[in-house]
């Protein structure tokens, strides 16, 4: 045993502490210093014996008392460390996980200063007398311990010896108060004592798991590495402690993936007494570590460019398709992004771009966080394309700019396929408005020699006339709404159900009809177009219902996917076919074919879905669904 004990306490004196124990014996030298950082600062500058954390629990959260105890260990792993703890056993796992020698817990009066010197004397001499018992040639690890279950034991029987018995007991005053889950293997590798944590953790009753070899809660590679390590730590006589992963088997058959820190238990002769275990569960972890290599991996293979700037303007990184598309053979992490300009792989006018973009996005006038937009630029083939670009910014570091993440992909072939559609489309318009222009003018020549006709005769073929007129005036109605409406719908606003139903109801020849209308609400489209829809609704309904039809118009009671709205009639129902929609399909000598087939071009235009069924009142039934319809919220009066 040593003469003179160097002791540092860690946190308030608790009154008498330190001086009780420099009372107790003249082998106790005993610095106080207040807080962990004082603490590291005198280790740094003074040799010390042991080192007492006396730190209350709300001390030792505040200042990161776990910390300070990793730190010790790091920085002096044979260092004996005594952590106090209350009565309650409040921050026990922390120090035994962060490599605590032993545990004091808190009492008053001259027995609890008795016990605390007795564990900083036995902690000192173990730590002393270590490396005298290690390099003693005579004793042999095959005469000190076998291997069996969680960690080595010695080679008597199995019952524990009065001293192990001892060191179990001591523990065991203060592990079931302890929240996290948390055992003591006896020197076989059973478990001699477990909390309540742990019981809740695995599902088990303390029956099922005390006394039992901790092999049978564990995987087979788990359980080996505990051996080792626990072999290992023993072997190494400094008290220190480890980590490692077990996967735990539930009482429900589940598998909960830990990690356990352990440190080895040993007698005041330096037998091997078994060993202190807290598990920590990182399921969740593994489980997001996972998803990140998922996402990872996605990230890479992905064939888009993608690239971090940080807020010097360096790349910070980048996958592989980055490099591919700008023809980049090297290594280019760290490089200004400027350099890839000098060097060609970038054109200018992108680094003028990006800068723009970036006070953009920092404006205090702007609310957006990210932008996107298109730019010409020469591949590294040489073929000149267009590239969009997709920018964000990287959060801010201390409300600092800490840089942009960037996505780009060619879209050459997009964007000719656009042009090449407004060219048709506009070729078509121009070519339809032509052949209406060309129509109209016979036609109305035709109309106005009709009606003087029809003054000087009465005659069966003036009416006859005048109804081929009339269809070929709506043919060409069709024919150019058809020519003007494309496959998508670009210029969209806000629009009241309501006030387009009797915009659409005015433009049509509604006879003797009536119009039942519940549209309240509001969706976003094309005005014209859906006017359109719905006149040609309107007018299907009047030509196949009869002229004294009446027409309901409501919405459609569902989910979001399948909200939308029907209009309804009371008339003669669907005609006996599958066909209506098709372009040219009539089942009136003076019709088109033409109505229903626009309805569906201007809905598909719009993303929704037009179906036809039988109505409530024998009529038909026509419902257009994916229409978002926005429900507008009275103000409170």
């Amino acid at each position: 045993m040593v003469d003179t004990f160097r002791v540092l306490w860690v946190g308030d004196s608790q009154g008498s502490t330190v001086e009780a124990l420099e009372r107790r014996s003249d082998a106790f030298d005993v610095t106080s210093r207040p807080t962990p950082a004082d603490a590291i600062s005198h280790l740094e500058r003074h040799e010390v014996d042991c080192v007492v954390a006396g730190l209350d629990p709300t001390a030792a959260a505040e200042l990161d008392g776990s910390e300070f105890y990793r730190t010790v260990r790091e920085r002096a792993p044979s260092l004996p460390l005594i952590v106090c703890i209350d009565e309650s056993g409040d921050g026990a796992s922390e120090a035994i996980a962060a490599g605590a020698t032993d545990l004091h817990v808190r009492s008053s009066g001259a027995e609890g200063i008795d016990l605390l010197a007795k564990r900083i004397e036995l902690a000192v001499d173990r730590d002393g007398s270590a490396t005298e018992r290690g390099s003693d040639p005579g004793r042999s690890t095959a005469d000190r311990t076998d291997s069996d279950e969680n960690g080595p034991r010695r080679d008597t029987a199995d019952e524990p010896d009065l001293d192990t018995r001892s060191e179990l007991d001591r523990y065991r005053s203060f592990v079931d108060r302890v929240a996290d889950p948390m055992y003591v293997l006896d020197e076989q590798g059973r478990c001699a004592v477990v909390n309540d944590a742990l019981l809740e953790y695995t599902g088990y009753g303390r029956e099922q798991i005390e006394g039992r070899g901790v092999g049978e809660f564990i995987d087979e590679s788990a359980y080996e590495t505990a051996t080792t390590t626990i072999e290992r730590l023993y072997e190494q006589h400094n008290g220190s402690r480890d980590a490692f992963e077990v996967t735990i088997r539930g009482a429900d058959g589940e598998t909960r993936i830990s990690e356990a820190h352990v440190t080895v238990i040993t007698t005041d002769t330096d037998e091997y007494a078994g060993s202190v275990g807290v598990l920590r569960d990182v399921t969740e972890r593994k489980e997001r570590i996972r998803e990140l290599g998922q996402y990872e991996a996605i990230v890479e293979t992905a064939p888009v460019g993608l690239f971090v700037v940080d807020e010097d303007g360096s790349l910070r990184w980048h996958n592989e398709a980055f490099t591919t598309d700008l023809g980049i053979e090297r290594e280019i992490l760290g490089t200004h992004f400027a350099e890839l300009v000098d060097e060609g792989f970038v054109p200018e006018a992108v680094l003028e771009n990006h800068l723009e973009r970036v006070r953009q996005l920092l404006s205090s006038e702007n609310d957006d966080d990210q932008i996107t937009y298109e730019e010409e630029w020469v591949d590294a083939n040489g073929d000149r394309g267009v590239t969009e670009f997709s920018m964000g910014l990287l959060p801010l570091e201390d409300g600092e700019f800490a840089g942009t993440v960037h996505a780009f992909r060619n879209v050459t072939e997009r964007v000719q396929y656009q042009e090449e559609l407004e060219r048709q489309n506009d070729r078509l318009e121009k070519f339809a408005s032509l052949v209406s222009h060309d129509l109209r003018n016979p036609l109305n020549v035709a109309q106005g020699h009709l009606d003087l006709l029809e003054t000087d005769c009465e005659s069966d073929a003036v009416d006859e006339t005048r109804w081929a007129i009339d269809c070929m005036e709506e043919l060409i109605d069709d024919l150019l709404a058809l020519a003007r409406y494309g496959r998508t719908v670009a210029d969209r606003e806000r629009i009241e159900l309501a006030d387009l139903a009797e915009v659409a109801w005015a433009g049509v020849d509604t006879a003797d009809a009536t119009l039942v209308a519940n549209l309240e609400g509001t969706i976003t489209a094309h005005e014209g177009r859906v006017r359109e829809l719905l006149e040609n609704l309107l007018r299907n309904a009047i030509d196949h219902g009869g002229e004294d039809v009446t027409v309901t118009m409501g919405k459609l009671d569902s989910d979001t996917d399948t909200a939308g709205f029907f209009v309804e009639d009371n008339g003669s129902g669907l005609p006996d076919t599958d066909d209506i929609f098709e372009f040219g399909r009539t089942t009136t000598d003076d019709g088109t074919g033409l109505g229903l087939g626009i309805v569906t071009e201007i809905a598909d235009a719009h993303g929704w879905q037009v179906s036809a069924c039988d109505g409530r009142d024998g009529g038909a039934r026509f419902e257009i669904r994916g229409v978002n319809i926005i429900q507008e919220t009275q103000p409170a009066e």
